[in-house]
């Protein structure tokens, strides 16, 4: 039974994770915990697991740190979790051989399929030297490459087998290779069968070059990449791409009219690091959605993540006022949006997609609900995501944000001649269940979603009066009943409306009921007519 051991600084993280899954069922036991890295690190040497699920963060000692520390004292394996802003770490973690990293929050399915990856790697980790192992072990580490079974594992151990290549002082490196993404989705709208026909040409191309000049084999290939493990001189490792690789995928480019582009993952000489190459590789390929470069090296990615959910929400709350305002500097302040989803989410495409319809789906429910776009909600949201899903880029994506707000923006201006009721009730009711607050025109303002002078001009087209009477009003209409119904003293009522000046407040009653609040009272009591509520 696999011994496994958890680790983060919050309890209530270790205990989901012990009831995320049924470790029992995997064959697996949790047999201690711990909560910094100090502890962490001492746990390991002393209880010896042959699993470490961590977060990346923890006091005292990070779980970098600790994988660093314990690495040649323990045969322990590690899964990593954290933030989607803390990529620098993941490539760290991979570095020093983690099984995977999973963000925050952890699901059931990916620390499931990421404790079978380490099951499998611990069943394979008797092969130390690269390929050095039995024909079993190869193949079932083939195999597991191979989830999909386009290859079964016997099949690439053949190829593996009769492929002739000296691994004497070589370097080894998955590469991930296919159509450049953007052009392919193009193609494939135009003819999916032409663009399967060019896709299978050129990758039967490609593996007929790595096994004429014994320079690497195939070990995958599906829709979108051929996955290769390319074998190359040790002395020529830091320009094996640019003399093997490339002058083959320009001839290939030419000769198909298909622009390709490449994944290099790390390079690695024992046999456990060859998921984490295959991996890379692939995460690299699929950083063509952010980048947009033909060629992409893990070694070289270097996107460094600040923490930025609270700048997120910052500039995502700028844009509702700024539609309502029918602001022009909208485009500017998705940009600004946008600049920080790709900051959060850079590596995950899934991700910025699903955040992207997220807080235009809060934006647009908004609108809808306060009758300021016409358009039926879910049309629009459908109408969006099926633009969403094709964006073979994030520039793409960009543009389909700028272009579907500046529809938004047009929706809103054709309903605008009853958006400015809907506001303004909207604000007078906020102002009857809060005139006992300090209630300012920038406050006032923000409620309404639009800029201060907009509002002060709104509202006084709306009511006929500006927000200060109307404040006033309210504010005495309240105090007139505490007046009647209460025996509360005169200061205490002016704190109760929200002036913090008595004297202020026994002006303006007067100003509006030509008596003070201590004369009205006594005409209360003594059954004389008194002025009526506004």
């Amino acid at each position: 039974m696999m011994r496994v051991l958890l680790a983060d600084d919050e309890s209530v993280i270790v205990e989901g994770l012990k009831r995320l899954i049924h470790w029992e069922d995997l064959d697996a036991e949790i047999i201690d915990t711990a909560h910094d890295g100090e502890e962490l690190e001492e746990k390991i040497l002393a209880r010896k697991p042959d699993l470490v699920v961590t977060d990346v963060k923890m006091p005292k000692r990070s779980g970098l740190d600790v994988i660093r520390q314990v690495q040649g004292k323990s045969a322990a394996k590690f899964i990593f979790i954290s933030g989607y802003q803390e990529f620098s770490y993941a490539q760290t973690a991979l570095k020093y051989g983690a099984v995977d990293y999973l963000l925050k929050p952890v699901r059931a399915r990916e620390l499931e399929q990421a404790v079978r990856k380490t099951i499998t790697q611990i069943e394979d980790q008797n092969t130390v030297e690269i390929f050095r192992g039995s024909k079993d072990e190869i193949q079932e580490l083939f195999r597991n490459m191979n989830s999909e079974n386009r290859y079964e594992g016997e099949e690439l151990y053949e190829v593996f087998a009769s492929s002739g290549i000296d691994f004497t002082d070589k370097i080894i490196v998955g590469l991930c290779i296919g159509p450049q993404p953007d052009v392919a989705a193009e193609r494939i709208r135009d003819s999916f069968e032409h663009y399967n026909l060019l896709r299978f040409a050129i990758f039967n191309r490609l593996s007929e070059y790595f096994s004429e000049h014994r320079n690497g084999f195939v070990v995958k290939r599906d829709d979108y990449a051929l996955h290769v493990l390319g074998v190359f001189p040790r002395e020529e490792q830091a320009c094996y791409f640019d003399q093997y690789i490339r002058p083959e995928l320009e001839t290939l480019e030419t000769e198909y009219q298909l622009p390709l582009t490449a994944g290099i993952g790390i390079e690695f000489q024992d046999l456990s690091q060859m998921k984490n190459s295959y991996k890379t590789a692939q995460y690299c390929f699929e950083l063509f959605f952010f980048l947009e470069q033909k060629v992409i090296d893990f070694q070289h990615v270097n996107k460094v993540f600040v923490d930025s959910e609270k700048i997120y929400d910052d500039a995502v709350a700028q844009l509702f006022p700024a539609i309502v305002a029918r602001d022009g500097s909208l485009e500017e302040k998705v940009e600004k949006v946008m600049d920080v989803i790709e900051d959060m989410h850079f590596g995950h495409m899934m991700a910025a997609k699903s955040r992207v319809m997220l807080y235009t789906g809060d934006i647009s429910s908004k609108l809808t609900d306060l009758h300021m776009i016409n358009n039926d909600f879910y049309a629009m949201q459908d109408a969006l995501q099926n633009r969403v899903a094709e964006a073979s880029t994030f520039r793409q994506l960009r543009e389909i944000m700028k272009d579907y707000f500046r529809n938004l923006m047009e929706e809103v201006e054709k309903s605008g001649r009853n958006r400015d009721s809907i506001l303004i009730e909207d604000v007078k009711e906020y102002i009857s269940l809060h005139y006992m607050e300090d209630l300012s025109i920038r406050k006032l303002a923000e409620v309404a979603c639009v800029s201060q002078n907009y509002f002060s001009a709104m509202f006084k087209k709306e009511t006929g009066e500006n927000y200060k009477s109307y404040l006033t009003g309210v504010r005495m209409d309240a105090a007139m009943k505490l007046l009647q119904e209460t025996d509360c003293k005169t200061y205490e009522i002016s704190e109760q409306i929200g002036y913090n000046n008595v004297r202020r407040f026994v002006d303006a009653f007067k100003q509006i009921y030509k008596v003070s609040p201590a004369e009205y009272r006594k005409l209360l009591k003594t059954g004389q007519p008194v002025p009526e509520h506004r």
